[in-house]
């Protein structure tokens, strides 16, 4: 390849590259976008106490005949003339998360994992 024509494609690829959705971006690098499930589910198995420690006391909480505890955090996004309200839940047995289900959150976070990583599936 001529140094022009390098020189060419140095000056025009990043301009290509910005048109880029991040999905296109993350098919490109051998990732993909991460996602709510990404974030909830490495929770099973941490404590109650972990849990609140890093995330704050819950907006709800609801005690089961068994004793095992459904804690929720939410979490408005969106416009407001049009927002949503994203529910994270936890399923706490003898002070251990145990499982973990979202509503109506966005699809997708900031950030990226490997391609090949599979998107976790709520278990509540």
């Amino acid at each position: 390849m001529a140094h022009n024509e390098k020189l060419a494609l140095l000056i025009v690829l990043p301009s290509l590259l910005a048109g880029c959705t991040s999905a296109q971006m993350n098919m490109l690098t051998g990732k993909r976008n991460k996602t709510y499930n990404d974030v909830n589910a490495p929770w099973v198995g941490s404590t109650e106490e972990q849990l609140i420690s890093k995330w704050g006391p819950p907006k709800k909480s609801y005690t089961l005949e068994s004793g095992a505890k459904i804690i929720s955090y939410e979490d408005m996004w969106g416009p407001i003339s049009a927002y949503h309200v994203c529910v994270e839940k936890f399923m706490i047995e003898k002070g251990i998360v145990t499982k973990w289900g979202i509503s109506n959150c966005p699809t997708r976070i900031k950030g990226s994992l490997p391609k090949d990583t599979p998107i976790p599936q709520p278990t509540l």
